[in-house]
């Protein structure tokens, strides 16, 4: 079991390019999408300064691989939502490409990778920039 968390918390580190985002079942902006990299270091990320469609600035994760689909909580370290842990679930589409859903803080687990208008569900597509952190 602990190797398959190590295995994930290796193919989850490194910097990630938002390429699609959809919050309560709108769009996000490209110019936001375009401008949003995420930064994972196994159990920990952060999002440069000017990226406006993460969970919080920075925080600390937690991931279940043994669910299907797989689990993943954030609790953020900084900003409005400080202290809070965030549901959501997770795939790792290959080495290059992985994709969330994240409930709202404090709330529910997504049971799937949508965002239906009213759910507060935000889903997410991400790219590998690279496996190097700085």
């Amino acid at each position: 079991m602990a190797t398959n968390v190590q295995k994930d918390y290796e193919a989850l580190t490194g910097r990630w390019q938002l390429v699609k985002s959809v919050v309560d079942g709108k769009p996000v902006p490209e110019e936001e999408v375009r401008k949003t990299v995420l930064i994972t270091d196994h159990d920990t990320f952060r999002f440069p300064a000017d990226a406006k469609v993460g969970t919080a600035p920075q925080g600390r994760f937690t991931i279940d691989p043994t669910q299907n689909p797989k689990h993943v909580d954030t609790t953020a370290l900084a900003g409005p939502n400080k202290g809070q842990v965030t549901r959501g679930i997770y795939e790792i589409i290959d080495a290059n490409n992985k994709r969330a859903a994240w409930g709202q803080p404090g709330g529910p687990r997504p049971k799937d990778f949508t965002s239906p208008p009213g759910s507060g569900q935000t889903v997410q597509y991400w790219r590998l920039i690279s496996k190097k952190l700085d």
